[in-house]
């Protein structure tokens, strides 16, 4: 399902509080109840004692965290231990294997069997006949912490004594009170490493045997009537005696237990929450949940806070489909767990169908929903089901918890849920694949993956970007559908304007070779092309390896002379389709997406306004610049070439001279054919792609990209290396800046603009000339629209793409550009 959410609720919609409470309690009864441990029974005189059970929320909280502080059941939860019954057990697990290591002896109590009312007693008996009182077990209501230090709490978590019964053996025969030292986080231990989640606990019976010296069989596991004991007298305090008894058919054990479901208190404010849940239903996602809660106890908050309507029942998953499918799996033998982090409750959530003994394969493909949890358990879980996995800090409150669910490996992060839905609004766009593709690019091909399902309605198989310097503002890449294979492209146009892209029919029917797609998705944000795939190298590829002597059998003349024949082809094609356009024909035209729509529509604003252009990158001296208000104003002098007008002017003359709304001769053009969109058939005719901006336009127009693009533009595409041999200079004196620098064209480079310009811009002038189709301005529209190019594809001064000097190279060619110092001499 594509537009399938799943949420973990507490730690990220409801809060956890409550269940903590009802945790601490069930220990604390089982510490000081006279029905359990009763590790005060051996008070002076004997007196008797009843336990009472906590009656208010502040009670139930205070002695909660006194016996099971919030720092250990965040540790717990941050070694994916998620289910509030499984963490309550763990701490009671711990805390009597604690006790029992400061026995003397514990052969009388073997085998192990903490549930039985008979063994209950022969082990109070131990504890009352030691002869000496426990001592720092409560502190007056102190709370306890995870990392206590020696002799403070036996309510805390820890290793037992080294040697382990050795110490308190000792103790306890001195007639000395029981020195319980904490020295260590019992997870440190060998025992364990390695080991996550259930499997932790499923450690517990091997801990047992090494801290006893005896071994431990089934009193620890998850498996053991001891985790069904524990889950008993937490139902009841969580439940309370009313809701206990409806639920379950008899009274409580212990009567007098308020419920502490009753205290419960929302995560985040209601209000925000249903905001939330409300906009991501707006968004056209399906809400579900997966949570260790029975179905009763998951709606019980949700109904308080007005949160049930939003989500999907038939896509929800509660602790109800664990215990029924774990039911059916021992009844044949197969004791598998299946909480989390086990992915059936997700996939269960996916679909209600799955019935938790399918297999799934390591290499079975991601599914398209995504998962959204606070704990380590939540993100391996949602991962082994296929999904895209989203973190809440909300449930992680401690720098151990958040490493651990950062090491677990969530696709993305976020504080809180309400930021959720702004998350998935960007991860949803192309743009934002785009940038991804170069840094995290496992992560932008299953984005992809999830986008094309959700919007193009392809279940792919797999999905492989092929990201290459020159996809500046596109990507493109294969996709494997039936087990056939694709190839796509999409331009990524930020501020785009316009929704009319991708006229290859319209090409060919002009009599260009280009290849056509096989579908198209034209919406405004989601444009996507698929095509057959192309075996032909790319010339942008082709001439690279010229001119850095790896390109095998392909020389610069090869690559020249197919050049010659494209430009050949272009004036002919441009002759056959010349014709009028009126001027709101023309201003639809999408080869203007490039140029004035840039210029205008918030690209030059986002990528300059209010920007430092620092001389250099040396840290020392990183806040040394011009700011680019000011840059505006200064004149140029480039290799002793001083220009005429300022940057400023040359925006400002931009913006009236590119403007397309106006009458205009115009062609039937690709708008983009730089040699990224250009294969090399045969090593001989250019076969055209990706005609996003293919349509009717002005032909001066269309050469501008490939021109610039396919001659001057190295410096873009190779910031690095060609900074490796490049030597430039910038100086500012009053309000001049002198640049010097050695960048050349190549020869293969130089013999493509020669060709250029003698077989397509000179002929195509005299044409327009000779037909009266010359623009007036063409002396200010061609050097304009060539400014446009290093100007407005790439933001300039990008630290963290090019280095300082090729950020000045490329200013220069704007200001070179824009002056027309590079295409002086042009004759018509």
């Amino acid at each position: 399902m594509n537009n399938l959410i799943i949420f973990d609720l507490d730690g990220v919609i409801t809060s956890e509080e409550a269940y903590w409470d009802a945790a601490g309690l069930t220990l604390h009864e089982l510490l000081y109840s006279p029905r359990y441990w009763d590790i005060e029974g051996n008070r002076p005189g004997g007196q008797e004692k009843q336990h009472h059970p906590a009656a208010t929320a502040e009670e139930s909280r205070r002695i909660s965290r006194a016996v099971l502080p919030e720092a250990e059941i965040l540790a717990l939860k941050a070694r994916a231990i998620n289910s509030n019954w499984d963490t309550c057990y763990a701490a009671v697990c711990l805390r009597l294997i604690n006790l029992l290591a400061l026995l003397p002896d514990i052969s009388a109590l073997l085998p192990l069997r903490p549930w039985a009312a008979e063994w209950l007693a022969s082990f109070r008996k131990l504890l009352q006949n030691v002869g000496a009182p426990l001592v720092g077990i409560l502190s007056g209501g102190q709370v306890t912490r995870w990392d206590a230090p020696p002799a403070e709490q036996i309510g805390n978590v820890g290793a037992p004594l080294v040697g382990a019964q050795g110490r308190a053996r000792m103790n306890a025969r001195s007639g000395a009170p029981w020195d319980v030292r904490l020295n260590a986080h019992p997870f440190d231990s060998p025992v364990f490493n390695g080991y996550i989640g259930l499997g932790l606990i499923s450690r517990l019976d091997v801990y047992a045997s090494e801290v006893l010296g005896h071994p431990i069989k089934d009193a620890f596991s998850r498996y053991s009537p001891f985790w069904t004991f524990c889950q008993d007298i937490f139902q009841e305090w969580y439940l309370g005696d009313k809701l206990y008894t409806k639920t379950y058919g008899h009274p409580p054990s212990q009567k007098g237990k308020p419920g502490c479901i009753h205290f419960e208190r929302p995560l985040l404010p209601p209000e925000q929450i249903r905001a939330t849940l409300k906009k991501l239903n707006q968004q056209g996602y399906v809400l579900g949940f997966a949570t260790g809660r029975t179905y009763q106890e998951a709606a019980y908050p949700l109904k308080m806070y007005g949160l049930l309507r939003y989500f999907d029942e038939q896509h929800s998953a509660t602790y109800d489909y664990v215990e029924r499918a774990e039911a059916e799996l021992r009844a044949h033998g197969d004791q598998t767990l299946l909480s989390k982090p086990h992915p059936f409750q997700f996939l269960v959530a996916l679909d209600h169908s799955y019935q938790g003994t399918e297999k799934r394969s390591e290499n079975a493909p991601r599914e398209n929903f995504v998962v959204v949890g606070d704990s380590t358990s939540d993100i391996l879980g949602g991962r082994a089901a296929g999904a895209l996995t989203v973190a809440v800090l909300t449930g992680a409150r401690t720098p151990e918890a958040r490493q651990l669910l950062g090491q677990s490996g969530p696709d993305f992060t976020i504080d809180d849920m309400t930021k959720l839905p702004e998350l998935l609004a960007d991860i949803d766009s192309l743009a934002t694949i785009q940038r991804l593709q170069f840094t995290e690019r496992e992560k932008a091909q299953r984005l992809l993956q999830r986008w094309f399902a959700r919007h193009m309605h392809l279940q792919t198989e797999s999905v492989t970007l092929t990201p290459k310097a020159v996809s500046l503002n596109s990507f493109n890449g294969f996709y494997c559908l039936n087990g056939e294979e694709y190839f796509f492209k999409t331009h990524v146009e930020e501020q785009g304007v316009l929704e009319e892209y991708y006229h290859a029919e319209l090409l060919h029917q002009a009599g260009y070779n280009i290849v056509r797609p096989l579908q198209t998705l034209h919406e405004e944000g989601r444009q996507m092309v698929v095509y057959p795939v192309v075996r032909w190298p790319l010339m942008f590829d082709l001439v690279r390896a010229v001119e850095t002597a790896k390109a095998g059998d392909v020389t610069a003349g090869v690559l020249v002379a197919a050049e010659r024949r494209e430009c050949e082809r272009l004036l002919s094609i441009y002759e056959a389709t010349l014709a009028s356009s009126t001027a709101e024909e023309n201003a639809r035209a999408p080869i203007h997406q490039l140029f004035w729509h840039r210029l205008t529509g918030g690209r030059l604003k986002s990528f300059y306004e209010g920007k430092l252009f620092p001389y250099s990158q040396d840290t020392q001296n990183s806040e040394i610049g011009i700011p680019f208000e000011e840059l505006l104003k200064y004149r140029w002098i480039i290799n002793g070439n001083e220009h005429q007008r300022t940057l400023g002017e040359l925006i400002e003359r931009a913006r009236v001279v590119l403007n397309p709304a106006r009458e205009a001769m115009t062609v039937i053009g690709h708008g983009d054919a730089h040699f990224g969109n250009v294969f090399l058939e045969d090593q001989k005719d250019c076969l055209y792609f990706d005609p996003a901006f293919a349509g009717h336009h002005i032909p001066l127009l269309d050469i501008i990209k490939p021109l610039y693009h396919n001659v001057f533009a190295t410096w873009m595409y190779f910031p690095r290396e060609t900074a490796s041999e490049l030597q430039l200079s910038v100086t500012t004196r009053d309000t001049n800046i002198y640049v010097e620098h050695n960048y050349d064209l190549t020869p293969v480079r130089r013999g493509i603009f020669n060709t250029k310009m003698e077989y397509l811009l000179a002929p195509l002038l005299a044409m327009l000339r000779l037909r009266g189709a010359l623009p007036v301005d063409w002396m200010e529209l061609v050097p304009l629209a060539l400014m446009c190019c290093p100007l407005l594809t790439v933001k300039l001064f990008d630290e963290a793409r090019m280095p300082a000097a090729i950020s000045w190279l490329g200013l220069s060619q704007v200001m070179d550009m824009g002056n027309l110092s590079l295409l002086g001499g042009i004759k018509i």
